[in-house]
C-alpha cells in the first residue's frame, strides 16, 4: 500500500511553523485523493479556496472508489482533495488557533485534556491557519456539538481538506510521527470526550434558549420584514441572536444570502451575540452563499416551521 511519505514527503513536518512549498506534479492531487481513499476515506475535489465547485453535489459525489475518483478529477483537474467526514466514518477535532481573532484553541484543548483525560495518538494535520485536524472514529448514534468555545469545530456532517493540500491561502501538513503509517488504525474518541462534546437534544437546546429574555431589535424594512412576520425560525434567530447556537446561525445566514442586502441584515442581527466578530460573520455569510435550505430541513430542529406559510409543498424557502 502507498505511504504518506511516498505521496507527500514535503508535507510531513516536525513543527507547526514549518512549511515546504514545492512545485506539485500534475497528478499530485489525484494521487493524494486515491491515497486517502485507500485509508477508507470518501473524497471529492474542491476549489483551491476550499469551496465546492458550482453545481457539484459533494455529499452525493464523494467516493472511495478509485474509478469514480479518477472521473471526478477528469471533470475538475485543478481540484484539491477533501473528504466527507460522515461517510468516511470519522469525526475531526478542528482546533482553530488565532489569538489575533480571540481564538485560543490550543489553550482550550489543553484545558479539555486536563478535565477529560488524554486523547489517543492519532493522525494529525496542521492546517493552513496553523491549527490542527485530529481524526477519530465516529461513534454510532451520536450527535455532536458543531463548535466548542468558538475555537474547536467538531466536524461530522462536513468536509475537511486532506493533509498535503497546498491551498491558495496556506498548506495542510502532516505532523511527523502522526501519519497514517505511524498510527495504523484510527482510534476511538474516548468516552468522556464523546459525552462532553455530544449535542443536547434539540428540545433541550431550544427550551434553554427561550429561557433567556429575548432582545428586540429594529426591523429592517423590505423583504426581510415580511419574512420576519411570517417565518418563525427567522423570528427566533433575530430575537435570540445573543444566545443563538452555531447551527441556527449558519442556517439564518443561508436564508439571508438569498435576499438583497443579505449580509448587511445578517451582520446587524448578529451583533447582539457576545462573541460577535465582523470577520467571522463575513466568513460565515460567504460560506452560506454556497448552500440552499428547505423548510423540511429546518423543521427537523425547529417545531415552529411546521405551520409556516413559507413552508410550501416543495419545501423551498421563497
Amino acid at each position: 500500500m502507498t505511504t504518506t511519505k511516498e505521496i507527500a514527503p514535503h508535507a510531513i513536518v516536525k513543527n507547526i511553523s514549518e512549511v515546504n512549498y514545492v512545485k506539485l506534479p500534475k497528478d499530485y492531487y489525484l494521487n493524494l485523493a486515491l491515497f486517502y481513499a485507500q485509508q477508507g476515506f470518501w473524497v471529492f475535489p474542491l476549489q483551491p479556496n476550499k469551496y465546492p465547485f458550482k453545481g457539484f453535489k459533494w455529499t452525493k459525489r464523494a467516493s472511495n472508489n478509485s474509478d469514480e475518483i479518477i472521473r471526478m478529477w477528469q471533470e475538475y483537474p485543478n481540484g484539491v482533495p477533501a473528504f466527507y467526514c460522515l461517510k468516511s466514518g470519522v469525526v475531526v477535532l478542528d482546533t482553530d488557533n488565532k489569538p489575533y481573532k480571540g481564538k485560543y484553541g490550543f489553550n482550550v484543548l489543553t484545558k479539555l485534556v486536563s478535565d477529560l483525560g488524554m486523547l489517543p495518538k492519532t493522525v494529525m494535520v496542521y492546517t493552513q491557519s496553523f491549527g490542527t485536524h485530529m481524526y477519530f472514529k465516529l461513534p454510532p448514534n451520536r450527535t455532536f456539538l458543531r463548535n466548542y468555545e468558538n475555537c474547536i469545530d467538531i466536524q461530522v456532517n462536513a468536509y475537511c481538506l486532506c493533509g498535503g493540500v497546498q491551498g491558495d491561502k496556506g498548506y495542510y501538513r502532516f505532523v511527523e510521527g502522526y501519519t497514517f503509517e505511524d498510527i495504523g488504525e484510527i482510534p476511538q474518541l474516548p468516552v468522556n470526550w464523546v459525552e462532553f462534546l455530544s449535542k443536547k437534544t434539540n428540545k433541550q437546546r431550544i427550551e434553554k434558549t427561550f429561557a433567556v429574555q429575548p432582545v428586540k431589535r429594529k426591523l429592517i424594512e423590505g423583504d426581510f420584514q415580511e419574512l420576519y412576520k411570517n417565518c418563525s425560525f427567522c423570528r427566533f434567530c433575530v430575537d435570540y441572536a445573543h444566545k443563538l447556537d452555531e447551527n441556527s446561525w449558519f442556517r439564518f445566514a443561508v436564508i439571508l444570502s438569498k435576499l438583497k442586502n443579505g449580509f448587511e441584515i445578517f451582520d446587524y442581527y448578529s451583533r447582539p451575540y457576545t462573541k460577535y466578530s465582523l470577520n467571522e460573520t463575513q466568513a460565515k455569510f460567504d460560506h452560506a452563499t454556497n448552500y440552499r435550505l428547505n423548510c423540511e430541513t429546518i423543521a427537523i430542529d425547529f417545531q415552529g416551521c411546521k405551520e409556516c406559510k413559507y413552508n410550501n409543498k416543495k419545501g423551498e424557502l421563497k
